[in-house]
């Protein structure tokens, strides 16, 4: 056979003998792969969640975010059940407002409507903790035990307390920080407490309180909480108190290199430390009542760590101080959206200001109105803001039917 003809059956043969599949796949076992969740959660703040079945997010280039919602409010029942993402809620407790948003049954009827939306990151604004007005309960505490029965394990006083930053901490124990953040930590979940002043910094009083009732206790606290279920993971938490004055040169101005330090990975025992003195210099200072932003992380089931941040704003007949305290957030924002590791963020809470006024601020570092009507009232001072990397679905303002003073109730699904 002629070297040709032999090159040329060879040839016709590569071209009608089909290729063998493709195997799929690294060629690995799978027990020489890494096993990413254990890398996920070895700095973890509180005890890492079993993972429940689901395909992460996959990270895309330059994306746009997803913005699906309601544009009128809608009752809670009426909210589809969160399916590809976080239910996140924020709710005024009302325990300032009056005598009737101070009892059990308040409570109870607050803990139903948390139920209703399956919100599973809950951010509450006045929240008393050993306060006489609302019988020296946690009520935030109260609230999420009534929710989530392991909870009540902390009316017993018997959880061991740790320090914030002591790693020895079990599943179940409070730990607490020198700048009033307070973590009572579970297996099923995480309330979160940041304080805006005590009643040694001042009584603590508010309508339909007599002076025979004001408490002057130390332990007596108001502020604000957040509560995340598992298997959301917190990974850091610190509270932040706000600006008391729109003066240039007062006291608690942003200082652009302690946010960073903060932002940047875990806070020591001497950030904190310096974070407490700072607080105390706000909260002891003359001027309107106290108030705070707590910052915390939150890591999700993609391994992602996100930064949500509940505030509490001055009063609505305050303009220039809001501003001050809103321009103050934007730089909080910018380093926690930094890092390291970068962040997406989350803003929520009682903003007692219009959705412009906060979008002035917000604007400048990427933030964007998920919930909160155009209107300059009450009804919507109830607001969440998201920078650009997260995607909102079924974002809603949610009718509170009287278990609160304010009308509505911030909701939307994350993603």
């Amino acid at each position: 056979m002629s070297l040709l003809r032999l090159a040329t059956r060879n040839l016709l043969s590569r071209l009608v003998t089909p290729s063998p599949p493709r195997i799929e796949g690294s060629g690995l076992p799978p027990a020489s792969k890494p096993q990413a969740k254990d890398l996920r959660h070895a700095d973890g703040f509180t005890p890492a969640p079993t993972r429940r079945p689901g395909e992460a997010k996959k990270p895309e280039l330059n994306p746009a975010p997803l913005r699906e919602g309601y544009s009128h409010p809608v009752s809670a029942d009426a909210l589809p059940p969160p399916d590809q993402g976080t239910g996140i809620l924020t709710l005024n407790t009302a325990s300032g407002a009056g005598d009737k948003y101070r009892t059990a049954d308040k409570r109870e009827e607050q803990a139903r409507l948390i139920q209703q939306t399956d919100a599973s990151i809950v951010a509450f604004q006045e929240v008393d903790v050993n306060v006489n007005r609302t019988g020296n309960v946690n009520t935030a505490l109260d609230v999420i035990a009534r929710v989530n029965p392991d909870f009540g394990v902390f009316a017993s006083g018997t959880v061991p307390r740790f320090d914030i930053n002591d790693a020895s901490a079990p599943d179940t124990a409070v730990r607490t920080g020198a700048d009033g953040t307070t973590l009572y930590q579970t297996p099923s979940g995480t309330l979160i407490t940041g304080e805006s002043f005590s009643g040694d910094d001042r009584p603590i009083q508010g309508k339909e309180v007599s002076d025979a009732e004001r408490d002057s206790g130390a332990d007596a606290t108001y502020g604000n909480a957040l509560y995340v279920a598992a298997p959301e993971q917190v990974t850091e938490a610190y509270t932040l108190a706000l600006p008391n004055s729109a003066e240039e040169g007062a006291i608690g101005a942003a200082d652009a290199g302690q946010l960073a330090a903060l932002a940047d990975g875990k806070l020591t025992s001497e950030e904190r430390a310096a974070l407490m003195t700072r607080n105390e210099a706000l909260r002891d200072a003359a001027g309107p009542e106290p108030r705070s932003a707590l910052v915390t992380r939150v890591r999700g089931e993609d391994g992602q760590e996100r930064t949500i941040i509940n505030v509490h704003l001055a009063s609505a007949d305050d303009p220039k101080l809001r501003e001050a305290q809103l321009e103050y957030l934007a730089q909080v924002v910018s380093a926690e959206s930094k890092g390291p590791p970068a962040r997406e963020v989350v803003v929520m809470g009682d903003f007692n200001s219009s959705t412009a006024e906060v979008g002035a601020a917000f604007g400048k570092v990427g933030l964007e109105r998920v919930v909160g009507g155009a209107k300059a009232n009450g009804d919507n001072f109830d607001q969440v803001w998201t920078t650009a990397g997260i995607d909102t679905r079924n974002s809603a303002q949610v009718e509170t039917d009287g278990v609160t003073d304010h009308t509505y109730a911030g909701y939307t699904e994350i993603s």
